[in-house]
């Protein structure tokens, strides 16, 4: 068994964030900081150039109109919302270049992709806003696992199959064979990116939700939700657990009642779509 801190030290360095995320985080915490500025800082980083745009063209996030320049991207986003979907991008990238063995890191991402338009839509029922902040939340919330495959691919592997053969909960096997499970290791990753306390507790709590700090438990009830609905995709499968978070938080009991079939169809309608705009393998299309 090994401590998390010393598990992740051995992939540190290949899992660092991009330097233009510290960036524009920076830019964030200035007081007088203007438009411009964050369209000189993403232009050092050719890739996200190309993101942007194409999130702010997406019909998924909805914005009032096309972009055809950076400058015209940045501005439809707006900056906080610049923030949570240029870190969903440079998540997705600081992961690619990892060998990976045993592991469909497609798979993976196109899974997080549909957390992320789950907790986005049940965001956008719930008037909880800005809803993109949702679509990032549910995107990177399960980041532990791909860490975990990225270090120890054989005994995840493992892990992964036992859970699915024995219908065990798979944190339950990963602290067996590991002595940690994988929300142990996304929170500890966004601590190393020195991501905002949401986003750690995404990780942390999105399998129980209640342990969540009270100013972030509507959000992780949120992440919860789309994470259980993502694990089952299958009309029906999840509607206690609806009831129950309608119940248990009064700003989820606007959901619709069919909530999963809403969400089902906003994941074949632009799942796909999201994938190849985030996705950087996908950057050898020069189209934006």
């Amino acid at each position: 068994m090994q401590p998390v801190n010393s598990f992740i030290g051995k992939i540190a360095e290949q899992i660092s964030i991009p330097e233009v995320y510290l960036q524009l985080r920076r830019l964030i915490e200035k007081p007088d900081v203007e438009i411009q500025d964050f369209v000189d800082t993403i232009q050092q980083d050719s890739m996200l150039v190309v993101r942007t745009i194409r999130i702010a063209n997406s019909p998924f996030f909805g914005f009032s109109r096309s972009a055809k320049d950076l400058h015209q991207a940045i501005s439809l986003i707006g900056v906080m919302q610049l923030h949570d979907l240029a870190l969903s991008c440079l998540a997705m990238r600081t992961f690619a270049n990892i060998p990976q063995q045993m592991f469909n890191l497609e798979a993976f991402w196109k899974y997080s992709v549909q957390c992320g338009i789950a907790a986005k839509l049940i965001a956008q029922c719930s008037l909880s806003l800005p809803v993109n902040l949702y679509f990032s939340l549910g995107l990177l919330h399960e980041i532990g696992h791909a860490a975990l495959f990225a270090r120890q691919p054989e005994l995840s592997l493992q892990a992964l199959e036992q859970s699915q053969l024995q219908n065990i909960c798979i944190t339950r096997l990963e602290y067996d064979y590991f002595g940690f499970d994988y929300t142990q290791i996304g929170t500890t990753i966004m601590q190393m990116w020195q991501l905002p306390e949401l986003y750690q507790q995404s990780a942390a709590c999105h399998l129980q939700p209640q342990l969540a700090s009270e100013k972030n438990q509507h959000a992780i009830n949120i992440v919860h939700l789309a994470h259980n609905i993502c694990q089952n995709p299958q009309l029906g499968k999840q509607r206690t657990l609806i009831e129950n978070s309608r119940t248990n938080d009064p700003r989820l009991q606007q959901l619709p009642s069919n909530i999963e079939e809403l969400i089902f169809n906003e994941i074949t309608t632009h799942a796909d779509s999201l994938l190849r705009a985030l996705w950087p393998y996908s950057m050898k299309d020069s189209a934006v």
